[in-house]
C-alpha cells in the first residue's frame, strides 16, 4: 500500500498518550467496571468506553447525560482513582508495543515530537515517568490546558502552534475515535493505532492509516 508519504513530509508527529504510547485504557476500563460492580454504580462497559480521549470535563458530561443528574460521579471516580493506585502499584505500567521502536526511529531522524493527552498534567507526568518516557518529548499538552475536549480540535491546534511547521509537515497519532476526529478536524493526518476504544467505521476511514502497532508506521517515513 502506498501512502504517498516520504520521509522529508513529516517534521511532526503528536501522540496521543493513553492507550497509544502507554498502556493505560486497560487499567482505565477494569478499575472502572471494579469500581461499578464493587458499589452497585451500575455504569455500563459500553459508557466506559465511549469516554476514551475525552478530558475530565467532558467525561463528566457524558456519565450525567447517560445516568442522569442524580448519579455521583465524583464519589465514583474518586474511588476508582483508588482502584487504579492499587492496580498501577501491583501491576506497574508498560509502554504499547513499538512506542520504543518508533520514538528511536524518529530521534534517529531528527522528526520532532509532541504529546497532545486529555489526561491532566499531574497524572500524565506521573505515567511517563513510570514508564520511562520522561524528557522524550519536544513539547505536551495536557487535558488541564484545554478549554474543550477530543473530538473538538482545540488540543492538536495548541500542540501544533508550538512548533514552526505547516500542517501537512505534522502527523497525529490515535487510538481513539474522538481522538482521530480532534486530529482530522485541526487539519492533521492522522494514524490509528486501534486499542480498546468502540471506533466506528466511517471514523476509521478518516485515517491515513490504520496499523497494529506503532513500529509499523516507520514505513510512512520511508521514500
Amino acid at each position: 500500500m502506498s501512502y504517498n508519504a516520504g520521509m522529508n513530509r513529516y517534521k511532526l508527529c503528536i501522540f496521543d498518550m493513553d492507550g497509544l504510547l502507554i498502556d493505560t485504557e486497560i487499567i482505565y476500563l477494569k478499575t472502572a467496571l471494579q469500581c461499578s460492580q464493587l458499589y452497585g454504580y451500575n455504569v455500563p462497559e459500553e459508557l466506559i468506553r465511549s469516554t476514551m480521549g475525552n478530558n475530565s470535563q467532558e467525561t463528566k458530561n457524558r456519565y450525567m447525560r447517560y445516568l442522569g443528574d442524580a448519579f455521583p460521579y465524583e464519589e465514583f471516580m474518586q474511588k476508582r482513582s483508588v482502584l487504579e493506585r492499587e492496580y498501577i502499584e501491583k501491576k506497574s505500567i508498560q509502554k504499547k508495543k513499538g512506542c520504543d521502536e518508533l520514538l528511536d526511529f524518529l530521534d534517529e531522524k531528527g522528526i520532532r515530537k509532541a504529546i497532545a493527552t486529555s489526561t491532566k498534567r499531574r497524572t500524565a507526568d506521573r505515567f511517563l515517568a513510570i514508564t520511562g518516557l520522561t524528557g522524550r518529548f519536544d513539547h505536551i499538552v495536557y487535558g488541564d490546558d484545554l478549554k474543550e475536549s477530543k473530538p473538538r480540535p482545540e488540543i492538536y491546534l495548541k500542540a501544533a502552534a508550538a512548533f514552526p511547521y505547516k500542517k501537512e509537515e505534522i502527523l497525529a497519532f490515535e487510538d481513539s475515535g474522538n481522538g482521530i476526529l480532534s486530529a482530522v478536524a485541526a487539519g492533521l493526518k492522522v494514524v490509528h493505532i486501534p486499542d480498546l476504544a468502540n471506533v466506528p467505521k466511517e471514523i476509521k476511514e478518516k485515517s491515513l492509516a490504520v496499523f497494529d502497532d506503532l513500529s509499523q508506521a516507520v514505513k510512512l517515513f520511508e521514500d
